[in-house]
């Protein structure tokens, strides 16, 4: 069997570790505190909410020192704040503390600013090299301490300077606005408008008449030459049709001619020869006579399809109807 645990020794373990805890905490603690600080003085003109002793003071995120005391400025007005700054940073900043500047800010670029979280609602005070305001670097109407640090207004500051700018000049913007509603009325009501809109109707209606005096003369035209080309055509055919009828005459008197050749002529292989051509020939007539036919039909249509254009020009552009058949297509009678 195992020997039984001493809860004496167990019990005095846990107490050292404890204190030997403790005791690594309180020399941290005693280590931070001992850090030698140097005081500065900065002087805000706005609220400090949630800026409250022990509050940091950051350089661009690094600690470099801590809020010691919030009071209020001799004019009432300002806010006086005091910070310790850890004096290893003193030199990398250019900050000289050992020369008093009498009742005049520190002569640097430093500038402090009051930086306010609105999640945690916390405050810090940022030192760093601010530009200064369009109004110029701060002024304090009183006489400081020495070390002091000039300030630039918050972000938030900022916000409020210029939504008063705005709610101060918002009376007289608005009188120079209705100032130019008027004006722009009496001018709109002199200019006449009734008038104006009458002409410009006019206008347009001249410009419509004319656009649809372009396209008749357009259109006159287009039939006019289309009149043109169906008489050449017909022209033609007709001369075509002469000359075809000639030479189907021509046949005819030849065919004539041989077959009273043939009648006078004796001998057999002249008669049959004479026929033989004469079947040529009638032949020959026979499809001279159908394509006579033929042009005889094509210059019938071609002169119905003058009629019809003579009747209404506008069908050569408008088109037959589609139960309609259209003379082109019937056949003569």
């Amino acid at each position: 069997m195992s020997a039984p645990a001493n809860r004496w020794k167990l019990g005095l373990f846990v107490i050292a570790g404890c204190a030997v805890g403790l005791g690594a905490l309180s020399w941290l603690g005693a280590t931070g505190l001992q850090r030698p600080k140097r005081q500065v003085w900065a002087y805000f003109d706005e609220a400090l909410t949630g800026l409250e002793d022990g509050s940091p003071v950051r350089f661009r995120g690094v600690r470099i020192g801590a809020v010691e005391a919030i009071r209020v400025g001799r004019d009432q007005k300002h806010l006086a704040v005091q910070m310790g700054l850890f004096a290893e940073y003193l030199p990398e900043l250019g900050l000289v503390l050992d020369q008093p500047t009498g009742s005049e800010p520190l002569q640097t670029d430093l500038r402090a600013q009051v930086v306010m979280s609105w999640v945690t609602g916390t405050a810090f005070v940022q030192v760093d090299f601010f530009r200064d305001p369009a109004t110029g670097p701060q002024k304090l109407p009183f006489a400081c301490a020495p070390n002091t640090l000039r300030t630039v207004p918050s972000t938030a500051k900022s916000f409020e300077d210029a939504g008063r700018e705005v709610l101060r000049d918002l009376p007289a913007l608005v009188g120079e606005v209705r100032e130019l509603v008027q004006l722009l009325h009496r001018d709109v009501t002199a200019a006449a408008l009734p008038a104006l809109a009458e002409r410009l109707q006019s206008t347009l209606t001249a410009a419509e008449q004319q656009l649809g005096e372009l396209r008749r003369r357009d259109t006159v035209a287009s039939v006019t030459d289309a009149f043109a080309e169906v008489g050449a055509a017909a022209r033609s055919l007709r001369a075509d049709q002469g000359a075809l009828g000639a030479a189907v005459a021509e046949l005819q008197g030849l065919a004539a001619d041989l077959r009273g050749e043939l009648r006078r002529a004796d001998l057999a292989a002249t008669f049959a020869t004479g026929r033989a051509a004469v079947g040529e020939v009638q032949d020959v007539a026979r499809g001279a006579a159908a394509e006579l036919a033929t042009l005889r039909a094509a210059v019938a249509a071609v002169g119905r399809l003058a009629a019809l254009l003579e009747q209404d020009p506008a069908a050569l552009l408008r088109g037959r109807a589609a139960p309609a058949r259209s003379p082109l297509t019937e056949n003569p009678r």
